[in-house]
């Protein structure tokens, strides 16, 4: 890569800002995510549906994740009965997303001029969990899928869990390849003290705002879109760098494998069922027979 490449690399790279504005009435958080949800594509070999979905969701894992502290993660599962059925992401404050859906090559029969980006995931619910600091059990919250589009189900949830009204605006565009053209988001949130007429103000900017992907495409950076949302002064509260990224490894895998009975671990390797697959993020790792015997000699 040259001294250009590299600029141009770091200029696009994935990037996440929270800010407040400066009478402490709002918080937003605003994401560009575009090679993230590709490399999620590329990675899983998802369709355009799922593709634009999976991206919506992992858009809403990452901004829920500005929230937290730490090395606190968050998980995001869409569940219905539509043909994508079942999606995950999970993210963490430090900026590290990975995601997947259950049936990646899932479509719709877009011959059919009434059907809709909702009839994806259909009728179902949308669970959040937040995994916490000295917390051994994560805080969940479940909802309906109001309209099974991620950004308003996302919003349901916070104002049905939480108790903090939210304005959720999540987005992903696909080129005509199939490629991820543009992903991003940004949730608002009104705090204590936010007026009747501040809200209606902040609705009104965010109703005649253009879609998030077209400012991407535009080469908009998300600050400067949290700015044109939003009508008021910002001051910036937290900022990361996004990338998929799974913590998997092959010592990992045998670690969870040494946990199965010594006689079963010895069918897998005489049957040659040497290969594990990560769900999360579809990478393969091969077992040989000298890792096999690390794992059953307890190494």
């Amino acid at each position: 890569m040259n001294e250009q490449e590299l600029k141009k690399a770091l200029k696009t790279r994935d990037r996440a800002y929270q800010y407040m504005t400066e009478n402490g009435h709002f918080r937003v958080a605003v994401i560009s995510n575009t090679t993230s949800v590709e490399t999620a594509r590329t990675k899983h070999g998802l369709s355009p549906l799922n593709t634009v979905l999976l991206g919506r969701v992992m858009s809403g894992a990452s901004l829920l994740a500005l929230f937290l502290k730490g090395e606190e993660r968050i998980i995001v599962e869409a569940m219905g009965n539509g043909p994508v059925e079942y999606l995950y992401a999970e993210a963490l404050q430090l900026g590290e997303v990975r995601a997947f859906a259950k049936h990646p090559a899932a479509d719709l029969d877009y011959s059919d001029e009434s059907v809709q980006l909702s009839d994806g995931l259909g009728i179902g619910v949308l669970r959040v969990s937040r995994i916490q600091y000295e917390k051994e059990d994560p805080v969940t919250g479940t909802v309906e899928l109001l309209r099974s589009d991620i950004s308003t189900d996302v919003a349901h949830y916070l104002k049905q869990s939480e108790q903090i009204a939210s304005a959720v605006v999540l987005d992903t565009a696909i080129a005509e390849d199939g490629s991820v053209q543009a992903s991003g988001g940004l949730i608002v949130q009104a705090m204590p003290g936010a007026t009747d007429e501040e809200l209606q103000e902040m609705v009104q900017a965010l109703t005649e705002s253009n879609k998030v992907s077209e400012l991407l495409i535009n080469n908009f950076h998300p600050e400067e879109i949290a700015k044109m949302v939003i009508p008021q002064p910002l001051k910036e509260m937290k900022k990361r760098r996004v990338d998929f990224f799974c913590r998997c490894s092959m010592d990992r895998f045998k670690s969870k494998l040494a946990t199965f009975d010594k006689a079963d671990i010895r069918d897998m390797q005489k049957k040659g069922q040497n290969e594990l697959v990560c769900h999360y993020c579809n990478e393969h790792y091969v077992l040989s027979d000298e890792d096999f015997s690390d794992v059953l000699n307890g190494k």
